[in-house]
């Protein structure tokens, strides 16, 4: 099957994108112990995408681990703390999603955010645990959106869509939401399958967590 989904059909968003997604970290495999597989995320080259959502959702790729849960926390453009919640690792081999609860604030329309999940090792938060940070900016839905978007009759159609537009946390989202409804479905595990086997560098950074 040619791919369709992959991080080269993802553009990057110019609009609203800080001055620097690079991130400062290593690029190394980060887990919590040696013993334990390597923990990556589903992010974009640049670190970057456009969201519709609220409370958009972080998804990371983990296999087994000892792990129990992950600290998100959003900041600012200028580094101000906004928001911050503890989450539970319910499923310990695989794409997990994290998403902030509905009693937190959700992200302004019109602000970018950088995120930054901590996948808590041990019993607390610890300074070599690991660290992924990403970018994300929150835009309006607006009534031609949701016009487009009603012309994308299969899942398929509205991932490539998000795609072409820089929508990558919603893409994402819409991929692992089908596969659930669909698990069986021939093309939609090749256009995942396509996505995660496309260059997967987000930033990886090991930092302690303030």
């Amino acid at each position: 099957m040619k791919q369709i989904v992959s991080q080269e059909n993802f553009i990057p968003p110019k609009q609203g994108k800080p001055k620097d997604t690079s991130g400062a970290g290593s690029r190394s495999e980060l887990k919590c112990s040696q013993k334990e597989g390597a923990i990556r995320p589903v992010m974009p080259k640049e670190n970057y995408g456009l969201t519709l959502e609220e409370r958009p959702t972080i998804f990371i790729e983990i296999p087994k681990t000892s792990a129990r849960q992950v600290v998100l926390m959003f900041r600012d453009e200028t580094g101000e703390f906004y928001e911050r919640a503890f989450l539970p690792i319910t499923d310990r081999d695989g794409i997990v999603g994290f998403a902030l609860p509905k009693q937190k604030q959700p992200l302004a329309v019109g602000k970018t955010y950088q995120w930054s999940l901590v996948v808590v090792c041990g019993q607390s938060v610890q300074p070599d645990d690991p660290v992924f940070m990403g970018w994300v900016h929150r835009m309006p839905r607006t009534s031609q959106f949701e016009s487009e978007l009603r012309q994308k009759k299969t899942a398929i159609e509205q991932v490539i869509w998000y795609g072409a537009k820089g929508y990558w946390y919603d893409m994402v989202s819409t991929i692992v939401q089908a596969r659930q409804s669909n698990p069986k479905d021939a093309k939609l595990v090749a256009v995942w399958q396509d996505l995660l086997d496309s260059e997967r560098m987000g930033t990886l950074k090991s930092k302690s967590f303030k």
